[in-house]
This record gives C-alpha cells, sequence and structure tokens, in this order.
C-alpha cells in the first residue's frame, strides 16, 4: 500500500448519542470518516451505527470495537450495522486478525489495527500487513496523552514500512496536526479537539485547510 496522497480526517466521538448527533450536525459535511468511539459504543450499543447513518446518510463509519477475540463475529456485527471500517487490536492473536480480515472482505470493508502496546510495532505492523489489513493505526492512550504524543512511533512506523498506510490518533489537533501530516498518514483522527471545541465547525475547517496545504507542498 502506497501512503494515501490526501489525508482522510476522522472524527472520534466518545460522547452520548446526543453529543455525537450535535457534533454531526455541524461538521458531517467536513469529516471523512465518523468513528464510533469505544466509550460510546458502550454507551449506546452497536444500534448507534444505525441511528447515525439515519440522519447522516452520507458518512462513512468506523466501530472503535478494539476486537481482541472472536475477530470474524465481532467485526460482523460492525459491518451488519453499516460500518465500512472496523479496529481490532495488534496485541491479538493471528486467528483474531484473520477472523476480523475475512470478515471485512466479505463485506466488502476495511480493517484498521490499533497498534497500542505493541511491543515492536514495525514488526508486528510488517506482519499484520501481510494478514490484510488495511490500516495500522499509531495510537496514544487517552490515559497516556499527558505524557506522551503518537508522533515517536509514526515516525519509526514510516521509517520502517515506507508504503504502509497508516492513521495517527490521540491528542491530535492543531498545534500537533503539522508534525503528524509531515509523516505522510492516510488517516488523521482527531476527537476532542474537535468534538469539546467552543466552534466545531471553524475548528474542522482549519484542520482542513492544513491537511489541503500540506498536499499542496
Amino acid at each position: 500500500m502506497k501512503p494515501h496522497p490526501h489525508p482522510l480526517l476522522q472524527l472520534a466521538l466518545d460522547g452520548t448519542l446526543e453529543q455525537a448527533v450535535a457534533v454531526l450536525g455541524l461538521v458531517a459535511p467536513l469529516v471523512d470518516i465518523v468513528e464510533l468511539g469505544t466509550p460510546l459504543l458502550y454507551r449506546e450499543g452497536i444500534r448507534v451505527a444505525t441511528h447515525i447513518h439515519h440522519l447522516f446518510p452520507e458518512v462513512t463509519l468506523l466501530a472503535d470495537m478494539k476486537i481482541l477475540d472472536a475477530g470474524e463475529e465481532e467485526a460482523s456485527i460492525a459491518f451488519d450495522a453499516g460500518c465500512q471500517y472496523v479496529t481490532v487490536l495488534g496485541v491479538s492473536p493471528d486467528k483474531t486478525i484473520q477472523g476480523v480480515v475475512a470478515a471485512a472482505n466479505r463485506y466488502g470493508s476495511e480493517v484498521m489495527v490499533d497498534m497500542m502496546q505493541v511491543s515492536d510495532p514495525v514488526e508486528r505492523g510488517h506482519h499484520l500487513l501481510a494478514l490484510g489489513c488495511d490500516y495500522l493505526c499509531v495510537h496514544t492512550a487517552f490515559d497516556q496523552q499527558q505524557v506522551e504524543t503518537p508522533l515517536a512511533t509514526l515516525k519509526r512506523l514510516r521509517k520502517g514500512l515506507p508504503d504502509a498506510s497508516l492513521a495517527v490518533a490521540g491528542g491530535v489537533g492543531l498545534p500537533t496536526v503539522d508534525a503528524i501530516l509531515a509523516q505522510n498518514p492516510a488517516i488523521v483522527v482527531v476527537g476532542g479537539a474537535i468534538a469539546r471545541a467552543a466552534d466545531p465547525a471553524a475548528v474542522t475547517k482549519l484542520l482542513r485547510e492544513r491537511m489541503a496545504g500540506h498536499v499542496e507542498k
């Protein structure tokens, strides 16, 4: 896979259904992928995908399920609900990964691997791509965002896997996005910087301008 020439903007929604709908009412046309975050899925269940698709039929959905077991069955739940992407943990057993990939192939959907806690991201990433995964997501966990950023691991992965389609998540916003874009990610995941902003649409437009400027350079 080649780095995507036009980075996609993924909005991570982790609050309540009501909060998600309110934010999407302001920014849905400005984002490429809408992530149903793990807390949102815990609160509302996978039916939230159907509800959001009903209100915003044009959006592309990702279910951040962080699958660790029963890969084919759990991924199929998300794809049945209308999601185009699902996440699986990179530390999952290969058999689980293969099940998620099999489900994605059956539905014509895609697999994003969350590389959180993977001890050797380059070696494991190479293997995950060989198994048929589509994206490797460098993810700084929420509980770690005060002490680290995803940038160092992103640079390491880009150097070790120059042709991989990488995503990056965890505390991403206007102050950090330029350094991230320099590593040619395929997907930039932004959560609270948009969802909790005083003016979500204005922040989203600024992020898109930065991303468009990066492509033009």
